[in-house]
């Protein structure tokens, strides 16, 4: 039965600050990946970021961790990396949301699911890519093996990502 009285169920959604404080959430693992003086930097540029998307100072916080890491060499082993991969991909793709939608407002969460695809198929590959990149800092130095490999490594996961992006690209 349906009329003027009826009511379809709302989709779920959220307000448009939770994205603004994602931002600054997910700034916050900055503390398991940089020591105290930047990650407390990278927090600080997070909350302006999200305060005032267009200073782009979330790209700033960006940046911060991603630099930390050049404090230590990474191994496969080792978690930091691929945390930071996380962190600054996802601080990125929460940044331009930021950017391209209002501070106020409600946002579906069908509408996070597109981007959050792409942030998967970019994702993936990268970390696999970082992995490869890894292992092969690790190999011993004759010859251009390793940088092959890296190279090789890289051209697969970027075409894997073409045509990942192009087969799951919705018909028009």
């Amino acid at each position: 039965m349906s009329g003027a009285g009826t009511r379809r169920p709302a989709a779920a959604s959220v307000p448009l600050m939770a994205l603004r404080a994602a931002v600054v959430v997910v700034a916050g693992a900055a503390f398991a990946l940089a020591p105290p003086p930047y990650a407390i930097a990278a927090l600080v540029m997070a909350l302006a970021g999200a305060i005032w998307p267009t200073s782009l100072l979330t790209w700033g916080a960006l940046l911060v961790v991603a630099l930390a890491q050049l404090g230590h060499l990474p191994t496969a082993g080792d978690w930091h990396p691929y945390l930071a991969l996380v962190v600054v991909h996802l601080l990125h793709a929460l940044g331009s949301l930021t950017l391209a939608l209002p501070a106020r407002g409600v946002l579906q969460l069908r509408a996070l699911a597109r981007p959050a695809r792409r942030w998967l198929l970019v994702q993936v590959p990268a970390q696999v890519l970082l992995v490869v990149g890894l292992l092969a800092q690790r190999m011993p130095r004759e010859g251009l093996v390793p940088a092959g490999l890296v190279a090789v490594a890289a051209a697969v996961c970027a075409v894997a990502i073409a045509v990942l992006l192009r087969a799951l690209a919705p018909r028009r």
